[in-house]
């Protein structure tokens, strides 16, 4: 195959742009931008877990056309004593329907049937990734409303996400969230494995403190709270129930995650919680990653072996209330799968 030119050009541009968030000098930037210094990285001393909860949520978009889609969601509970697990819990599949109308019908329905009342704003329906995934965020606030309450005092409680809000219906949940785990001694954390926060005009931020952490021979697991003022941007302050952490939980692991505790917690309560992280972070498939988040995602996660199970009752469904094989063709069907068959 001849070399095409402009492919090589456009792949070489593309890589550049990528190197340039990412520059050989990383860390020495990043040294000198944020006066980190070794003694600022906390060592981790793994400890005896006692009752994690791991709260996670899965969505799917189902079925799509230029006016609607339908998007499938559910959210999990996972619950270990001393790594044993005790308790494991699915929301039922709720399927939404996103569209034709400006603002989504089910958003009041599913919130109301979580919390008892409407939402205090409508969602639009102009994004249907996010709508979906709100919509799954309205049943992880449920289950981990639900878990606060129920966890036994002292008890580690996990979200696969941030402490922060995507909708501003959602925040008075998350702070009603916030509150109980602390009225109740319930230790609460955001975990993510990737995260959008970039300093020093673009350049990420968990690879930056994973690279000087190793500059300076600092062992895993380690941790180390980020002050907000290195970062680009901030997110909006009211929606904001949390405070940025890096840790690395393993010696083993592949990188660091983002943690979020809640604001004010104190360095004798944040180091707790990170020890007892580390201690639920040994697993041998994924070292560094809490096992109780790991057990979670396999719980929730709508596989495509799933989907395609719900694809062809749906499909019955359909031809029950009086939508033909064609209609169906023409408001959902994909020509790109017809043209990968040729």
């Amino acid at each position: 195959m001849p070399e095409d030119r402009e492919y090589t050009s456009a792949m070489q541009e593309a890589a550049g742009r990528i190197r340039a968030t990412i520059p050989a000098n990383l860390v020495e930037l990043f040294a000198k931008e944020s006066g980190i210094t070794a003694a600022d990285f906390n060592p981790c001393t793994p400890a005896p877990c006692g009752e994690v909860c791991a709260v996670d949520g899965s969505n799917v978009v189902l079925l799509e056309s230029g006016s609607m889609a339908l998007a499938v969601v559910r959210a999990a509970q996972t619950t270990f004593v001393d790594m044993e697990r005790s308790r494991r819990s699915l929301t039922p599949m709720t399927f939404a329907l996103i569209g034709p109308e400006e603002e989504n019908a089910d958003f009041p329905v599913i919130y109301a049937d979580c919390f008892g009342h409407p939402p205090g704003k409508p969602l639009p329906n102009e994004d249907v990734s996010r709508v979906a995934g709100i919509l799954r965020d309205t049943l992880e606030y449920w289950v981990t409303e639900t878990m606060a309450r129920e966890l036994g005092p002292g008890a580690l409680l996990l979200r696969d996400g941030p402490l922060r809000v995507s909708h501003e219906s959602h925040n008075p949940v998350l702070t009603r969230i916030a509150l109980t785990c602390n009225d109740r001694e319930i230790g609460l954390a955001g975990i993510s494995k990737r995260s959008a926060a970039t300093w020093g005009g673009g350049h990420p931020l968990l690879p930056a403190v994973f690279g000087l952490a190793k500059a300076y021979a600092v062992k895993a697991p380690w941790w180390i709270k980020i002050d907000p003022a290195l970062l680009d941007h901030a997110p909006f302050e009211q929606w904001q129930q949390g405070e940025i952490y890096v840790a690395s939980l393993h010696p083993r692991t592949k990188g660091p995650l983002k943690i979020e505790l809640p604001r004010g917690t104190k360095t004798d309560a944040a180091a707790g919680i990170m020890n007892r992280l580390a201690g639920c972070s040994a697993d041998g498939r994924i070292p560094g990653y809490p096992y109780p988040l790991f057990d979670a995602h396999r719980a929730v996660a709508l596989t495509e072996e799933i989907m395609a199970q719900v694809r062809g009752d749906l499909l019955g469904r359909l031809a029950e209330a009086g939508i033909d094989r064609q209609t169906y063709e023409i408001l959902f069907g994909d020509y790109h799968d017809e043209f990968a068959r040729y």
